[in-house]
């Protein structure tokens, strides 16, 4: 995931050190990760950001994404919401307003958390694998 409230960036700098380009998967949060998703969007330095420049809290974040040089690769099924997603093009977010993104409390330490006991990969509904022995049979 990369988004406002997974920034990474040490991920970032180093990518581009190695002229890597990132790609924002989940730029919006994980729907199984839904409280992670509910933090970008209900974000209150993005909800601000978003009543300055006139758009939802997802153009906005996608739009973050777009301005940091990454792509950014927003999943939906409503067609409201893809035209919304796809509005992201012809604005910018002003520059004086792009520090305000350093403000988020960063969300990492609780996703790292879960990538560590693998359940970023497990939902009983969405995933692939819908418990942690489905994914991992303690074999290294």
């Amino acid at each position: 995931e990369l988004h406002p409230v997974w920034q990474q960036p040490k991920l970032h700098e180093f990518c581009k050190s190695k002229g890597i380009h990132l790609s924002g998967y989940s730029p919006l949060g994980s729907q199984s990760g839904e409280n992670v998703r509910k933090k970008v969007l209900d974000n209150p330095f993005v909800k601000m950001v978003a009543r300055e420049v006139g758009k939802s809290p997802a153009q906005v974040s996608l739009r973050w994404g777009l301005q940091m040089g990454h792509s950014v690769l927003p999943k939906s099924i409503s067609e409201a919401r893809l035209k919304e997603n796809l509005d992201v093009f012809n604005w910018f977010i002003p520059q004086e307003l792009l520090p305000t993104f350093s403000h988020i409390e960063q969300a990492s330490k609780q996703l790292h958390e879960k990538l560590i006991r693998g359940e970023a990969f497990v939902h009983e509904t969405y995933g692939a694998y819908k418990t942690l022995e489905e994914l991992w049979d303690g074999e290294i």
